[in-house]
């Protein structure tokens, strides 16, 4: 008889300590594991959260831009190798060596394109929604004005503002808003109906309200110019059905560009980067993964190709705007921590009972 513990019993030795250390956080997680699915629901002070629990994605949004990249270079509508001069017209992208960045380089944070907006301080801003203010006007502003200190592909640097670009590239492409061409493209076939890049009425009632670390309600965060930097919503069900697609299980249209979205294309550095993903080795087994801290969220994604299983982590307490923006992210280390636990124990499992 295998001993291996249960899915949901490893949910709740990785992630009793965050639930310790931020005792009124809602915390979702979720494991899937050769297609089987469990979900659990946390809070150390007052009751938890309802599974389907909506939560603000922020920097999680960049692997479903990945997606959409991936998505339109299998129907044909784009190329991974596609510079921005063919995407974006000469009169808003003048310049020569921006117009030389790639579909690519972009969604590998390789573009050389700095980590925000330099004129995000243009205009009245409200601290608490930082990318509130950023209008169509000002990011049409950049492009005409950007001009690359040197040419691509520069070494790893996350740029939100690249994935922002990346996400108008992309909708350029597709011929609809970012929203639409996921939901057309991604949601609607996988079945997400939770996730989006707006919030509904009908989803309104589950979003759970961010919170700074000590747990004073804050602002979400929105993304009026750049939606494919952070705007998406999304709830644990919904990603482990994304996750599940992600490793093989949806129909071959759609999991083969999901796929290769987390098969590396850089080298160098502590991890490689997919298309949105990070890629790292642990315990010997590749695996991609990826964190946010923003507008009040907190969130980890991690998949385990090797075993076939992914990690959702979601949580409605952020850090500071600095650590938001440049910190690490308090659930990457239950996250991990559930991947090697996964590896461990499904590759245990699957040995022969004698021998090796």
């Amino acid at each position: 008889m295998s001993s291996t513990p249960p899915l949901a019993t490893l949910l709740q030795d990785e992630t009793r300590r965050y639930v310790r250390s931020y005792r009124s956080a809602s915390l979702c997680a979720g494991l899937t594991s050769r297609g089987e699915h469990h979900v659990q629901v946390f809070r150390g002070k007052g009751a938890p959260p309802p599974e389907n629990a909506l939560f603000s994605l922020g920097g999680l949004t960049h692997v479903f831009t990945g997606a959409l990249l991936g998505l339109l270079v299998e129907q044909g509508k784009a190329r991974l190798d596609m510079p921005l001069s063919e995407v974006i017209p000469r009169a808003l992208l003048p310049d020569a060596d921006a117009g030389r960045i790639t579909l690519e380089q972009l969604a590998t944070h390789t573009s050389g394109m700095p980590h925000l907006p330099p004129n995000l301080d243009a205009g009245p801003r409200n601290p608490e929604d930082p990318f509130g203010h950023y209008s169509a006007n000002l990011f049409g502003d950049f492009l005409r004005t950007y001009h690359p200190q040197l040419p691509p592909p520069r070494p790893v640097s996350e740029s939100l503002l690249g994935m922002g670009v990346l996400g108008h590239a992309l909708s350029r492409r597709a011929g609809l808003n970012y929203g639409h061409a996921l939901r057309d493209g991604l949601f609607t076939p996988l079945k997400l109906s939770d996730t989006s890049a707006r919030v509904t009425d009908e989803l309104a009632p589950r979003l759970l309200a961010g919170h700074t670390a000590r747990g004073r309600p804050v602002p979400a965060w929105t993304f009026p110019a750049l939606p494919g930097a952070g705007a998406l919503h999304s709830t644990v069900p919904d990603l482990l059905r994304f996750l599940d697609a992600s490793l093989g299980r949806a129909d071959e249209s759609l999991s083969r560009p999901l796929k290769s979205t987390w098969s590396p294309r850089t080298e160098g550095g502590p991890a490689r980067m997919g298309l949105g993903w990070s890629i790292s080795q642990l315990r010997g087994h590749t695996v991609a993964w990826c964190s946010s801290v923003m507008g009040g969220y907190v969130g980890f994604l991690g998949l385990a190709p090797s075993v076939d299983a992914g990690v959702v982590l979601l949580s409605n307490h952020g850090w500071s705007l600095f650590a938001a923006l440049r910190g690490r992210v308090p659930l990457e280390a239950p996250g991990f921590a559930l991947l090697s636990r996964l590896l461990t124990e499904t590759t245990t499992e699957a040995r022969p009972a004698h021998g090796r």
